[in-house]
């Protein structure tokens, strides 16, 4: 097997060339399906990517323009290549149709190379999920190439708007429900190609607006991906668990609660097992690559409909070479979660750590400067919002006093970037003990079951209160 040839043909190679060589007017009609993979021969890719070099800088490409290049790169040979281009160069009727082959086979070579390497693979016991994300490579390189050049038709777009148009709100809702009515009202729920980012410093409730958010659209009936990389899925269930019983998830978590407490949390329990909820196991990996990889397989397995991150800055990514470039490795990790999100149409909810620059301000509450050292999150996302609780300070400067401390409970998401809504931040209360995140007109504590059965009313949790003997 190690034996076939790669597909490449030398002559269209040479065609191709001698045409944007002598014909450089001509170049426009090709440069969208080109690159330097398309050429097999390593002199004929060498003298590509140079005269692409210099007609993406805008100069025109002639023997002159392209000689300093040729200087730079020590490859003076290429210029006697260039020199035989433009003897060779007959007609420039087939330009068009020789790229395309040239790009057929270059994807056969692409193929070939992940074929090889799968049963490569499969000699060396490699296991399956390693095995299915050389697979699922192989599929996108197919579906890449012929995408890359394809339009969609005004008919198509039309028939699109049709389908949102039509869609059937409710409450107003056409995505996903966040958990938070004041919430839905602006985002109309996660949308099916949102990108939200939603950033913090540590302290201000990040990992509660993930443990919230998430719980709320399984329980609802939404399959949904929980993808920590701080918390184990045990901790946090407990924090679930603690969100639907009022319970501090302190005291579920560090075994401090009576037995009837106990009682209840294990009725609660019981019934959430069922919810389609789908937990990470972070001690496995933290490569991006492996995670999209397990989306991709959820997606196809449970019908996964939103993911969660939690959060981007622990993410790695084992094809950045230097991997002390946080900044290169962070936007490599957005883009590859970006492209997922498209491929599966479901929504991104990627969570991420600020650094220091927002507490020099006076009034501590970032803005999307802060964002941007973090490299371009902004770009990709259909949503940016920032979290901030004052609680959070104030209790550390009342403890450094030496005074009693009792919370607002004031919680702000910020919105600092929304596609399709309106900016600024919304009031909201979070009670950190029990991972709760609720509008101002709610209560803070649930200690009835009354008061539980219409937080769960028409979810999956629907029901539990009855059995549980709350006075």
């Amino acid at each position: 097997m190690d034996q076939i040839a790669p597909p490449q043909s030398f002559e269209i190679e040479k065609d191709v060339l001698s045409v944007i060589c002598n014909r450089p007017e001509l170049i426009y009609q090709v440069e969208d399906l080109l690159d330097d993979d398309c050429f097999y021969n390593s002199d004929n890719r060498y003298l590509f990517s140079v005269v692409m070099k210099v007609h993406f800088s805008g100069v025109a490409v002639t023997q002159s323009s392209i000689l300093p290049q040729i200087i730079t790169s020590g490859r003076k040979d290429i210029l006697d290549h260039y020199q035989q281009m433009k003897k060779y160069f007959t007609s420039e009727r087939s330009l068009v149709n020789n790229a395309e082959a040239l790009v057929e086979l270059s994807t056969k070579r692409a193929l070939l190379t992940k074929s090889l390497r799968i049963l490569q693979m499969i000699e060396l016991n490699e296991t399956i999920e390693d095995i299915e994300s050389e697979v699922t490579d192989a599929t996108n390189i197919v579906m890449t190439r012929n995408k890359q050049t394809e339009a969609i038709s005004m008919g198509e777009a039309v028939d699109g708007l049709y389908d949102l148009m039509h869609r059937d709100p409710v409450n107003g809702i056409t995505g996903i429900p966040t958990g938070i009515s004041s919430l839905d009202k602006i985002t109309g729920g996660w949308e099916y190609d949102d990108k939200v980012i939603i950033a913090a410093r540590p302290g201000m409730g990040k990992t509660i607006a993930a443990t919230f958010h998430s719980f709320h659209s399984a329980s609802i009936g939404y399959p949904t991906a929980l993808i920590s990389l701080e918390v184990r899925p045990a901790k946090l269930a407990g924090r679930m668990m603690s969100n639907a019983s009022g319970f501090n998830s302190s005291d579920i978590t560090k075994g401090r609660l009576a037995d009837n407490q106990k009682r209840i949390i294990t009725e609660i329990g019981d019934k959430s097992k069922s919810i389609p909820l789908y937990f990470y196991d972070n001690t496995r990996s933290r490569d991006i690559n492996d995670i999209c990889r397990t989306i991709r397989t959820w997606h196809r397995k449970y019908g996964i409909k939103i993911v969660y991150l939690d959060y981007i800055g622990l993410c790695r990514d084992r094809t950045i070479r230097n991997s002390s470039d946080k900044t290169a490795i962070t936007e490599s990790v957005q883009s590859k979660l970006t492209e997922l999100g498209d491929h599966l149409g479901i929504p991104l909810i990627i969570f991420s750590q600020l650094n220091r620059g927002s507490e020099e301000k006076s009034d501590r509450r970032p803005t999307l400067s802060n964002l941007k050292s973090s490299g371009k999150l902004e770009e990709d996302a259909t949503r940016v919002i920032f979290l901030y609780r004052q609680d959070y300070y104030d209790s550390n400067e009342s403890e450094a006093r030496g005074e009693n401390f009792i919370p607002s409970n004031d919680m702000e998401y910020i919105f600092a970037k929304n596609r399709e809504g309106e900016l600024g931040p919304v009031l909201l209360k979070c009670n950190v003990a029990q991972n709760r995140i609720y509008d101002n007109n709610q209560t803070s504590h649930i200690h009835s079951a009354k008061q539980i059965e219409d937080y769960y009313k028409n979810t999956a949790l629907n029901g539990i209160p009855m059995s549980l003997g709350f006075a």
